[in-house]
């Protein structure tokens, strides 16, 4: 018998010949890695397996971030099945390099694989995929890697079956569509502002789905969506704190995703973007459903989705009061008479100062008969307008009393209709405020008035307002009885100390009945020492005289700080009670 003996190096490459050969091919990989770009694949299984999934990434600054990574959403319901993270990878290689490994039992299905290699991260400094803290480490380690770049050929992904023969399976291009919606608006883009109309002819359940930027520190959303009523213009749902979950990848990356019981009617779903980190280009990384950066309505059950329809939302129609279109440097004002109760409809764009926190272009409505600010934009009623997200609007309705008022809209010196200095809104032409009817508005009550045709109402008593510096303003009213009235005045002070400011006394005694100090006073608005009191004082019958005194400095239209909410007002206006 003879034995056949093989030369070493001939043994090896049989055997690594055979392991070629019998290679359990993946269902699908991706590991054309670029950095920025969001990889994607889509797959269906037509069989339960137990699928081995791979993926080699890059840990960031701490255990809780990867700056480059994979995932797998299930394609009908939009959740991950899997993520890789710390916990189930482990240090692979290079510094900073991590390879996962993990067997996944897969029902039949449409599945989508995602790749991410981002070079930046918001919220924490990075410098091509890595903190400054990693870097000076590395610097005093003289371990420097490089940037993203430098690992970008090992970043995969891939999908394994349990068996090499599983033929199971085929292969789609993702586009993020959710079976069974009825309106779906996804991969929006920056500075977009989109609405759609949309009713229901009964009571009815819908699931709204959204994913929107909410960066820390911020109130509101920046990409954002919300439903009106179309006829009333209230709103019935919107995207807040309370009901949106982290999304993946950046922190900023929320999803809302509530089922929400709508009554019968007409409504308008409004998705708005800003000037950054949508689906044209995220700033950090993305969610883990990208594509549907946007909103979607999904109905509840077959019966709601029978009750939905489209149409096009009617625009807001002719403005009753006009002051759009408004520069810098600009304050304009407009009186009207309601001599009804009316609902108005006011569409109203400004300027949120984050810094500052507080608007600097802003419109208000003011009682005439009384000096009360009726309506003012505020950062709470008030939401993004596209482009920057200092840009903000209302778009509501407000109910009004029968009177007379005065409708405001002032600008500081930058960004506005002459020359946006940010991203301009959605309708740079509507920067200002403007007034159209509500549901069922009388126009035949509404009268346009000039201020000088406005006439003190029987309950103005005293109303001096819109002083300057070195003012000394004084005059007299009588009352025939007992009265409750109400001051509404705006001055300077600080620190216990009052500078422009008002008190009455009365004239038979020579006495004070009422002076405005620090302590009975609140914020104003802008610089902390613009102070407001808007409050009731009882008073005998007599004759009174009402005072101001303003000192050298900081006064209306001459400010040396950021100016109160109600500049107009400075002064004193009295009146009585209601």
């Amino acid at each position: 018998m003879k034995t056949l003996h093989l030369p070493l190096a001939a043994g090896i490459i049989m055997v690594l010949s055979f392991s070629r050969i019998f290679a359990i091919e993946p269902i699908i990989k991706l590991d054309n890695i670029r950095p920025e770009k969001i990889e994607m694949a889509g797959f269906e299984l037509t069989a339960e397996q137990n699928c081995k999934i791979e993926a080699v990434g890059l840990r960031g600054y701490d255990n809780d971030y990867f700056a480059a990574n994979g995932w797998i959403l299930n394609s009908l319901t939009r959740e991950t099945i899997w993520v890789m993270d710390n916990k189930n990878s482990e240090r692979h290689g290079r510094h900073g390099l991590a390879k996962a490994e993990e067997t996944v039992l897969l029902k039949p299905g449409k599945y989508e694989l995602y790749y991410y290699a981002g070079t930046g991260w918001g919220g924490n400094i990075m410098i091509n995929g890595r903190t400054i803290i990693n870097l000076l480490g590395d610097l005093f380690d003289g371990d420097i890697n490089g940037d993203i770049d430098d690992y970008i050929d090992d970043f995969y992904i891939a999908v394994y079956p349990q068996k090499d023969d599983f033929k199971d399976f085929k292969l789609f291009e993702p586009d993020g569509r959710i079976p069974g919606a009825l309106l779906q608006l996804n991969k929006i883009g920056d500075s977009e502002y989109i609405q759609k109309g949309f009713s229901l002819n009964k009571n009815a359940t819908l699931r709204i789905y959204t994913l929107l930027e909410f960066p820390r520190g911020y109130k509101a959303p920046v990409d954002n969506a919300w439903i009106v009523n179309a006829d009333t213009r209230d709103k019935v749902w919107e995207a807040d704190r309370w009901n949106t979950d982290p999304a993946g990848g950046g922190e900023k990356n929320k999803v809302a995703n509530e089922e929400i019981k709508f009554d019968k009617g007409n409504y308008i779903l409004y998705y708005v973007t800003d000037d950054s980190h949508s689906y044209d280009d995220f700033n950090v990384s993305p969610p883990y459903d990208p594509l549907n950066w946007g909103v979607a309505l999904i109905a509840a059950k077959d019966s709601d989705k029978n009750a939905f329809s489209l149409f096009e939302p009617k625009g807001r129609g002719t403005a009753l009061i006009d002051l759009t279109g408004a520069g810098n440097d600009e304050f304009l004002s407009q009186a009207f008479q309601l001599k009804s109760d009316q609902t108005i409809h006011i569409y109203c764009l400004g300027e949120y100062s984050s810094g500052g926190r507080e608007f600097v272009d802003y419109g208000w409505i003011e009682n005439a008969d009384n000096g009360k600010t009726v309506w003012e934009m505020t950062r709470r009623n008030t939401a993004h307008a596209g482009g920057a997200s200092k840009n903000r609007m209302f778009d509501g309705v407000v109910d009004l009393d029968k009177g007379h008022y005065i409708a405001h809209f002032i600008t500081d010196d930058s960004h506005s209709s002459d020359r946006f200095n940010a991203s301009p809104p959605f309708e740079p032409k509507a920067w200002g405020l403007a007034i159209y009817p509500g549901k069922d508005f009388d126009n035949s009550k509404f009268v346009l008035l000039k201020e000088s045709e406005l006439k003190s109402g029987a309950n103005i008593l005293v109303k001096m307002t819109g002083l300057r510096d070195h003012e000394r303003k004084r005059a007299k009213f009588k009352l025939d009885k007992q009265t409750k009235i109400l001051i509404y005045a705006i001055g300077e002070g600080s620190r216990d100390e009052m500078y422009d400011y008002g008190w009455i006394v009365s004239d038979e005694t020579g006495r004070s009945v009422w002076e405005m100090t620090w302590r009975n006073t609140e914020p104003a608005g802008g610089a902390s020492k613009n102070r407001l009191f808007n409050d009731t004082i009882l008073l005998q019958p007599g004759d009174y005289i009402v005072n101001f005194i303003t000192d050298a400095s900081h006064s209306f239209n001459d400010w040396n700080a950021s100016k109160p909410r109600d500049p107009v007002n400075w002064g004193i206006t009295v009146s009585i009670e209601k």
